[in-house]
């Protein structure tokens, strides 16, 4: 049978309601905007994936849903992040990556291009970077800077 890891028990650090702004760049599907959102992050399959539930309102009243769930590839213990939103582009390969220094890194491919998050729990904020480049950028830009603080 498989036993959790470090990296399972890492993820607990995100466990938690949380509520914040964002700042959004200007991208393919919107203007640049500000943003409310709330996320809640729960254990799920007895401390093997973590669950969370978005929902992100813009400035203009427009909506993300998302439902994402973190897990452990057990074969590299690379973190992964499988996303879905209502955006409703299928999730396809998972975001992969790790935690360093207190901040896990993902970076997740698609055909559209690669985007780099980092997010960092400590006490009760929560931060959360979005850099991407689409497929045509020869760089990375940033696309999204939020900032939640815990609610329970």
């Amino acid at each position: 049978m498989p036993a959790k890891t470090e990296a399972h028990e890492a993820l607990t650090a995100l466990v938690g309601e949380w509520t914040g702004t964002e700042e959004l760049a200007a991208s393919a599907w919107a203007p640049a905007t500000s943003a409310k959102a709330t996320a809640s992050y729960r254990e799920a399959l007895a401390g093997f994936a973590v669950v969370q539930e978005y929902a992100q309102t813009r400035e203009d009243g427009g909506h993300l849903l998302g439902h994402n769930v973190f897990t452990v590839d057990p074969a590299t213990q690379e973190t992964l992040w499988y996303g879905f939103d209502s955006y409703g582009f299928p999730p396809g390969e998972p975001a992969r990556g790790g935690w360093r220094e207190g901040t896990l890194h993902l970076e997740k491919h698609t055909a559209r291009g690669v985007a780099r998050h980092r997010l960092t729990p400590h006490d009760d904020v929560l931060t959360h970077e979005i850099d991407v480049r689409m497929i045509d950028a020869a760089e990375f830009t940033p696309f999204l800077r939020a900032r939640y603080t815990r609610t329970q």
